[in-house]
């Protein structure tokens, strides 16, 4: 009889289920147990950036159980807002800035739709008279560039297109001369051998129809060295004749671009008891099983002064559907059999991640603006600050703010460098937005040329923090998109890697080319996304 009665209790004991903060989970879906799920969703979606944080927005009414994971403890991706100790009413955005309204059309629907507000960017040169160029050693005004002389030793006839040098250069190459440019006739252009535009690496464009000098030229009015990496496609004729070159305001968020994925996860939140956030953890693997649906592995991770460690535990939950919103270097890393897949490889990879670097500095007076030869509020050079920015000033302390780097590439691997040895600038905040005096030192030697100010007469800056996108899971600020692919052709096999899979991949990184790197792209791919499959 006692042994009966105890087998009984042992059988109940491993069906018991217990009720944790509203949360249903089954005492024999523990922890000590990997293989079994410690919980049950509808759907799991890897990721809290601007994909994944839209996409449970606009799954958030749908009765379903939905789940977000976030390998860091931060909500945002690369929108990124914070704040410097000594002008803590100051937004500072060390990922994604600004938006263009008419183009990002999505972007401003959320700002609206959230309830937040959006201001005139002012530091795009566009939007200011105060804006200046340094090139080998000389500064010019904007128009001066387009229209005077300058230090590039030009062909006549790319003189003569001097104003126009991006359009040009598309006519010599495709013949084209019409008037309207977008992104469906790029992809249908071909250069005089009967290749398309697309296919061809901008290297060996170039080599087609520009000087040496004619080259360095266009780089330098572009500022983004990864746009002439040499797999690159042309993807800065689309950036400087198509929807981003300057006919439109550009405009950011007034709380700060973070506000939008966060604002779009209370929303969800708030919209169900049942949906739920679950922060440090990196999914490593997916495994199907045709009982639940899919099986995902998480490593638990902590988050501790801004820098996320792996532990040693591990969270198994199973979802009917997956949405993977990640960056291309993380998405290449989970281990699930069709991202193994040649030509899903192939396509995750058609994208490069660009290292960028942004550093922003606080002094007690505006400097650059009151005592300098050459005052701008944004400055673009070929030193190694790349592009400066006047931030604005803290109306708390009264303090000035300037973005004195935002840089991608050869010139963020040199400011890394610098950064990675000797001791820490006055004012650093810690961690890893760390500043060292190397680095601040060799950015006001050249902030200084650029300014035409005597160096000695610069102060210590009274705070500096800095953020290096380069490092998992991100890979880079952005990605550029290689040579030779078609951006329907990568979508679509991005989007879903396999057909007999409920399993969808969103993300800024594998959208339209006008779009990639913006946010704007990850509300795309998650609107196409959701309209396919989910609504």
């Amino acid at each position: 009889m006692a042994s009966g009665i105890l087998t009984t209790l042992l059988l109940f004991c491993a069906v018991l289920l217990v009720i944790e903060g509203g949360k249903i989970r089954h005492k024999e879906d523990s922890e000590e147990n990997e293989d079994a799920c410690q919980r049950y969703m509808d759907v799991a979606i890897v990721g809290a950036g601007p994909a994944g944080t839209y996409s449970a927005y606009r799954l958030r009414e749908q009765n379903l159980r939905v789940e977000v994971f976030e390998y860091s403890n931060r909500v945002g991706g690369r929108l990124y807002t914070s704040r410097l100790p000594d002008a803590p009413d100051v937004p500072v955005e060390l990922g994604g800035m600004r938006f263009i309204p008419q183009v990002h059309t999505r972007v401003m629907h959320l700002v609206q739709e959230l309830g937040l507000t959006s201001r005139l960017f002012s530091l795009n040169y566009e939007n200011t008279a105060d804006s200046r160029f340094f090139l080998r050693g000389k500064s010019f005004l904007p128009q001066e560039l387009a229209e005077g002389d300058i230090p590039y030793k030009l062909s006549a006839e790319e003189k003569a297109n001097q104003g126009r040098i991006f359009r040009y250069y598309l006519e010599k190459l495709t013949g084209y001369n019409g008037t309207d440019v977008d992104e469906i006739m790029l992809l249908q252009l071909k250069v005089k051998d009967g290749r398309y535009l697309y296919a061809v690496p901008i290297d060996e464009a170039l080599g087609m129809v520009a000087t040496e000098e004619g080259r360095q030229f266009m780089l330098a009015l572009d500022q983004f060295e990864s746009d002439f990496a040499s797999d690159t496609s042309l993807s800065f004729i689309e950036n400087n004749i198509g929807p981003y070159s300057g006919d439109y305001p550009v405009v950011t968020v007034t709380e700060g671009m973070s506000a939008i994925p966060k604002g779009l996860l209370r929303a969800f939140l708030d919209a169900s008891s049942r949906h739920q956030v679950t922060l440090n953890r990196k999914l490593l693997s997916i495994v199907r099983n045709d009982a639940v649906g899919y099986r995902l592995v998480f490593q638990k991770t902590q988050t501790q002064d801004g820098v996320t460690t792996l532990l040693d535990s591990f969270d198994v939950v199973c979802a009917k559907k997956i949405i993977l919103a990640l960056p291309r270097l993380a998405l290449s890393q989970i281990e699930w059999n069709p991202l193994r897949d040649d030509r899903v490889n192939e396509a995750i990879n058609a994208v490069r991640d660009v290292k960028v670097v942004k550093v922003f500095l606080t002094f007690p007076t505006r400097w650059w603006m009151d005592s300098s030869t050459y005052p701008a509020r944004v400055t673009y050079s070929d030193l190694s600050f790349s592009q400066f920015y006047d931030w604005g000033r803290s109306n708390v302390t009264g303090h000035y703010i300037m973005l004195a780097s935002y840089a991608d590439e050869t010139r963020a691997k040199l400011l890394a460098s610098l950064n990675a040895k000797g001791n820490l600038a006055s004012g650093s905040v810690g961690g890893p937005h760390r500043v060292t005096k190397g680095l601040v030192d060799s950015l006001l030697d050249d902030i200084a040329k650029a300014y035409g100010t005597d160096r000695r007469y610069i102060p210590e800056p009274i705070s500096a923090m800095a953020q290096f996108w380069g490092s998992y899971p991100f890979g880079g600020g952005w990605v550029v998109w290689k040579a030779g692919y078609r951006y329907d052709d990568v979508i679509s096999t991005v989007q879903r890697p396999s057909l007999t899979d409920q399993i969808f991949c969103v993300g800024a990184d594998h959208s339209r080319g006008y779009h990639v790197g913006w946010s704007e792209g990850a509300y795309e791919t998650v609107d196409r996304v959701m309209d396919m499959y989910f609504l």
